[in-house]
Parts: C-alpha cells; structure tokens; sequence
C-alpha cells in the first residue's frame, strides 16, 4: 500500500500539482461555495431552523432502578399545558436520557417496563415522579436523578398506553424512524434530502424522518451492521457495500439524519434510537460502519454509550469500520466558520484541532470492539499542499490519536467517494465481519 501510495503522487509536473491545488483549494472551500449556492433563502432558512432549535429547552438526567438491572425502563414526559405525553425515551438498563422539548410546564416520570410493552396503567408498577417542571425557552435543566424504588408507592397519575416511541404526540416533534422496512432505492434517499438535511434540518426532520431504517424483517439470528452516512449524505451511498453483504448472517441498518447539528448531538440521538431498538428486538450485538463525517459522529455516539454505561453493558460492539473520515477535520469547515454569514453547527465541530476532534480520542473504545481504519488516497493533486482523496486530507484520515487505536489501517486508491464502491475495500470489510462474526481478531 505505502509504494502505490508514494507512486500515486509522485511524476507529476509541477505545473500539473499548481493548477490542481488552486482548483481543489476552491473545491474543498465548499463550505463557502455551498453556502453561496444555497442562496439568501437557503441561509435565511437555517438561520431560522438554528434560532428555532435555541429556544427549545433540554432535560438531562439518569434514570435507574434500585437494586437491579434486569428490565428496560421508560422515561415519559407529560405537558401539563396540553395534558398528553409529550415524549418518550427508552433505556435497556439504568442509564441517562434527555429530552428537547418547548418552553413549558411538564411532568416527568419513569417506569421499570417488566413486561416490555410500553404500557402504563396508573396503579400498575413502582414508578418515580417529578412534578411543576417549569422550562424557559432555551433553557437547560440537567442532573434529574429518577430512582425508581421497587418496594416505593409511588404511581404515576397518568395512562401511558401502548405508546411508541418512533411517534411524538403533539406537532412540535417528528416522528422517529425505528426499523422501518425500505428498499436502497427508496426516494427518501435522494441527493436532494441529503442536501435538505444540511441547509433546512427541521424541515428534514418533518418530511424525510430521521431514525434507523431497515433493509428487511429484523433476524435474531443475523448480526445487525449499522451503516452511518457522512455529509450531505444518504443511506443509498451505501449500496454496493450492502450489496456484497452476506445476507444469511448480517442484516444491514442504515442510520439516517440531518446533517446540520453538532456531532455531540448527533452521537448522542444515534445512541437513543439504538436503545429503543435494544429495547424493542434484544439484540445483543451491533457492528458499526461509517463513512467521512459519519465516521465522528459514529465514535461520539460509542463515547457517549461509554461514558454513561451502567455496571453491564447490554449491546457489544466487535467492530467498527471507519471509511475515509477526517478524524482531523477540513480546512473548508474552518473558513465556513470564519466567513459564512450563516454557520452550519457541525462545521464548529469540523474545524481541524476543535474542541470536538480533539476529546474523540479521550475515552477508550469498548474492550471487545475491533477498530478498522480504511482511508482513500486518490486525487489528482495536493490540498493546502497535502495529499488527499478529492475531499479530506491524508493527514486528517490517518490522525495519530485514532489511527494508534486502530487493530488495521488500510489505504485504497479511490477517491473520497469512489471508495464505497471498491470491490477491494467491499473484500476487506466482509472479512473483518466474518471475524467479528466469530469472535476472532
């Protein structure tokens, strides 16, 4: 790999190198050039959805039983105000939740679902209750500790019946895609809506649906391999590598989302939609798959799962592929941030050396969990003066910190796209499954 690497960018004129780098350098400043593109509407349109997002409030917290792990539990917020459940969030075991809700007056509650139907009867199980939650616009309300005490008389005053997840029950919030079944081909997968995530995220949200959607029936018997888009991307990106899949023993989620928010968030949403869906099928494996950005937001989700896990983790991770992520951000991301007259959130967070990039590495992966790192290297010149794929830089796909994680680093000539359909990185990743498969490293 490291002769064709040096072989690739070496014999070109300078001349050649010159005009190439002026025309990547506007290429990659895309963050600029998208955002004119985009036009005053569509500026105008993200500036709204970004101070719509801002005057909404957060509640943070942990919710546990005393005394035992065995079953999910429900947290549920109630409007006072429109006197229905607002919000629902599902944890396998003890662990934290967080809810985005408007300004307003609400109840909070959490139950030990021992049968697993999402069902409340007031009178029914032990619960825990918090009363009178006033919440500001833009507020944010974090270390709510709900300890639910099997042998506590404490009920819950309100009905939760058989209510789901992947549907919110007022107009401010969109429902919540949760294992529904779609071709690859599906509309919602267009270059259009991956754009729409990017420039008008809430109305993403709204009319494509965020969430984890499904190729086919879930298996208990087929090992679940999440595959994360990146930037401006969508879940058709991933055809040809969900093409070469061996279907009897994986089935392949495709993880689906508006790409405007910060990667924290990002990570963390993931997170939930996978314990609603732990909740749901009990799987107890999920293998992990993720391409550019995708890739960071992938890592912030495992640190958040990491950082907040109780004492048994219910999902094990064997593997996770990273393909072609800038682990170092992009140079476009930083001039977005200084220029653009509007700044998309994640760009903050892609700005080489952020605050972001630099705490990926600070919390360890899980011990069972096999690291891949694959990176493209296909360009016609050099980027700031740097080797790249078209898009990132090397230096960015092979940052120290991650790449030191890493049990395989691999190189392919593709470009930063061309890559996810290498019949040579398509090999490569059905072997690291198969191991994983089996337990073997």
């Amino acid at each position: 790999m490291g002769a064709e690497f040096e072989k690739s960018l070496a014999g070109r004129s300078s001349g050649r190198l010159k005009s190439s780098f002026v025309t990547k350098v506007v290429a990659i400043s895309m963050v600029l050039a998208v955002a004119l593109l985009a036009g005053g509407c569509g500026l105008r349109t993200l500036k709204k959805d970004i101070e719509e997002v801002a005057e909404q409030a957060v509640l943070e917290g942990h919710a546990r039983v005393r005394g035992t792990e065995s079953n999910p539990i429900v947290v549920v917020v109630y409007s006072v105000t429109d006197k229905q459940i607002t919000d629902l969030f599902l944890l396998p075991r003890n662990g934290p939740f967080f809810f985005v809700l408007p300004a307003g007056k609400y109840q909070l509650a959490a139950f030990e679902d021992l049968n697993r139907d999402l069902s409340y009867e007031p009178g029914e199980e032990p619960a825990t209750l918090m009363t009178d939650l006033e919440l500001r616009a833009g507020e944010r309300r974090t270390g709510l500790d709900l300890v639910i005490d099997p042998g506590s008389t404490v009920h819950i005053p309100f009905a939760v019946k058989a209510f789901s997840p992947e549907r919110r029950e007022i107009h401010q919030f969109p429902a919540l895609q949760l294992g529904t079944i779609v071709n690859i081909d599906d509309p919602r997968f267009s270059e259009e809506n991956g754009k729409l995530g990017l420039w008008d995220p809430l109305r993403f949200l709204f009319d494509v649906g965020a969430g984890v959607y499904f190729l086919e029936e879930y298996d208990p018997h087929k090992i679940p391999v999440l595959f994360v888009h990146g930037a401006v991307g969508n879940p058709s990106d991933w055809k040809y590598l969900v093409g070469s899949l061996d279907r009897s023993r994986f089935q392949p989620w495709l993880a689906y989302y508006p790409t405007a928010p910060r990667l924290d968030r990002l990570g963390s949403g993931l997170v939930r939609a996978i314990a609603a869906l732990q909740v749901k099928y009990e799987f107890s494996r999920l293998i992990l798959v993720a391409h550019s950005m995708g890739g960071l937001v992938t890592r912030a989700a495992l640190n958040y799962a990491i950082q907040n896990a109780s004492s048994r983790r219910v999902v094990h991770v064997p593997a996770f592929i990273s393909i072609s992520s800038p682990w170092n951000g992009v140079s476009g991301a930083a001039m977005g941030v200084k220029h653009s007259p509007v700044v998309v959130p994640s760009w903050e967070d892609m700005v080489p050396d952020s605050s972001f990039l630099t705490r990926l590495s600070q919390t360890a992966l899980p011990p069972e969990c096999e690291y891949s790192l694959f990176f493209s290297y296909r360009c016609e010149g050099l980027l700031n003066g740097e080797a790249n794929d078209g898009t990132v830089t090397v230096s960015s796909e092979l940052a120290m910190p991650i790449q030191r994680e890493a049990v395989r680093v691999m190189g392919f000539d593709e470009s930063h796209t061309s890559i996810l359909e290498s019949r040579e990185v398509a090999a490569q990743l059905n072997a690291i499954l198969d191991r994983a498969r089996i337990g073997k490293r």
